[in-house]
């Protein structure tokens, strides 16, 4: 099964732009056997999306940017 490698959400074949997030494919198609049924919520719309999603299908943006963003922030700096 081939899926977006920004959406994640799964392609009959390799289209020019992605049917589902509507984002030019420039990087390879994801090959995975079987769909991803885990989930995570957009933090800028709330909607559900792909645990691996790097791009929200609905809203548009990216959420990969910031979920490595906020990943390399250390609690200790905040306070």
């Amino acid at each position: 099964m081939l899926k977006c490698p920004y959406c994640f959400e799964p392609l009959n074949e390799r289209p020019q732009r992605c049917p589902h997030c509507a984002q030019y494919i420039v990087d390879d198609p994801v090959k995975m056997d079987f769909p991803s049924l885990d989930k995570k919520s957009c933090i800028f719309c709330g909607k559900k999306i792909l645990m691996e999603a790097k791009f929200c299908r609905y809203c548009r943006k990216w959420v990969d940017d910031v979920d490595r963003a906020a990943g390399q922030v250390d609690p200790d700096d905040l306070v």
